[in-house]
């Protein structure tokens, strides 16, 4: 796995995975301790969503390792951690069946994903326990994080989340 630092959020990852073709299809390898020595996963979620739906912007005590297995999203982070250098910025990247990327979310900043397409399939990974009483949430259209979202569709939970 190729991996390389945003250029926009501090510690968040970009990774870029590598797939073994044969006859059968292929393997990859999605997550190695070799890579993220730090990172221990504590669960494993998957997220089906229709085209357009968004979903976040939420903020967790815990890391996330995020992979798109069908369809495409629109995936954000962004750093809500006001003691950080990178405080209030955000990166993006597009994640697909195809393109075989992850990114990694660091605690405590935001993370979101638009569904370009009907049926995606997000898989990710985190290194704590879901717990809906440490979470919070960000509103998607906050103006100090600026994200140039495409059309969203939204929970009530989150189309009405705060702004920082």
């Amino acid at each position: 796995m190729r991996i390389a630092n945003s250029q926009m959020v501090c510690d968040a990852l970009f990774c870029d995975g590598c797939r073994y073709y044969d006859h059968r299809g292929y393997f990859q390898e999605l997550f190695s301790h070799k890579d993220f020595p730090h990172f221990k996963v504590a669960q494993i979620n998957c997220s089906v969503s229709d085209r357009h739906v968004l979903r976040g912007l939420h903020v967790a005590p815990f890391a996330k390792l995020v992979y798109c297995v069908k369809g495409a999203i629109f995936d954000v982070v962004a750093d809500v951690r006001k003691d950080s250098k990178t405080y209030l910025k955000h990166d993006s990247v597009i994640l697909n069946s195809q393109n075989q990327k992850a990114v990694y979310i660091p605690s405590y900043c935001a993370h979101g994903f638009l569904a370009l397409d009907d049926n995606t399939v997000v898989v990710y990974a985190q290194d704590g326990l879901y717990n809906p009483s440490l979470e919070s949430i960000v509103n998607y259209a906050d103006p100090k994080l600026a994200i140039n979202w495409p059309f969203a569709i939204l929970s009530e939970k989150d189309a009405n989340a705060p702004v920082i």
